[in-house]
């Protein structure tokens, strides 16, 4: 049973690094991109131009995609890491720190696990002036997503660096003399399959957030291409109506969730 999960864990880390590396392909070729725009064929369906048809502003909806793909899971990854260390330094630090002021941090922990997230995100989002450019927003939207995305984390980092403080190895290493700096060596290490599931667990997290913070409009700006503006197209009946190619980003945005939860599903 477990061969089969490894395996399919395998698959699934092969099929993202080949759309990674077709994403990168379709965007590196020459006259391929995703701000050009074809005003001869708005909306147009297959052919060797463009090989899944182009938007309502004649731009090739293959290459956006693609674009998309690669600056959601780009900044998704980014985002998670620093969601990470972030977690695994406020749980480290409480569980090592006098009960009083670890049992106040899981309260905070809890005050923001408590808070709607995806408002606050939306609240934020918001108040950026309209004239920011579509990278500034790109950036703030991970980071957003990074500061928000941390309590929950904390909160089981807390509950395995406890474990850890009471283990054997520890309490020996307390006998001998050791300060805490040099405990903290040994520490992160051992919480390393603590903190790996909870980085994959973030990755597609972040991706769905995006997605729906795009798809209100608070997303990535234009021309950046994401994947909830791509998703706007869909509530245009008549382009629905025009070409099916209009449901490629939900579409390959399901197909590389479920990729994701395979890769991380054999480290939980």
């Amino acid at each position: 049973m477990r061969a089969g999960v490894q395996s399919y864990r395998i698959v699934a880390s092969w099929l993202l690094g080949g759309f990674v590396v077709i994403a990168l392909a379709l965007l590196v070729l020459p006259g391929r991109s995703y701000a050009s725009q074809d005003r001869e064929h708005l909306l147009a369906g297959m052919s060797a131009q463009h090989p899944a048809g182009t938007d309502a502003l004649g731009r090739d909806r293959m290459v956006r995609v693609s674009a998309a793909f690669l600056l959601s899971l780009a900044g998704a990854v980014l985002a998670a890491a620093a969601t990470t260390v972030a977690a695994a330094g406020v749980g480290t630090l409480a569980a090592f720190s006098p009960a009083t002021l670890g049992r106040f941090a899981m309260l905070l922990c809890d005050v923001f696990l408590a808070l709607p997230w995806l408002f606050l995100l939306m609240m934020v989002r918001s108040a950026l002036p309209l004239t920011t450019s579509p990278a500034h927003s790109a950036a703030v939207t991970f980071l957003v997503l990074a500061a928000l995305g941390w309590p929950a984390c904390a909160r089981a980092v807390y509950r395995g660096a406890l474990e850890l403080r009471s283990a054997e190895w520890m309490l020996q290493a307390r006998a001998t003399g050791l300060r805490r700096a040099q405990m903290m060596r040994h520490i992160l290490p051992n919480l390393m399959p603590l903190l790996m599931p909870q980085f994959l667990i973030c990755i597609p997290a972040f991706i769905i957030a995006e997605a729906n913070l795009g798809a209100l409009g608070l997303g990535i700006g234009e021309p950046l291409p994401s994947w909830g503006g791509m998703l706007l197209e869909l509530d245009n009946s008549p382009m629905l109506m025009r070409t099916g190619w209009v449901y490629l980003p939900i579409g390959l945005l399901i197909l590389i969730l479920l990729l994701l939860e395979a890769v991380a599903a054999e480290v939980r």
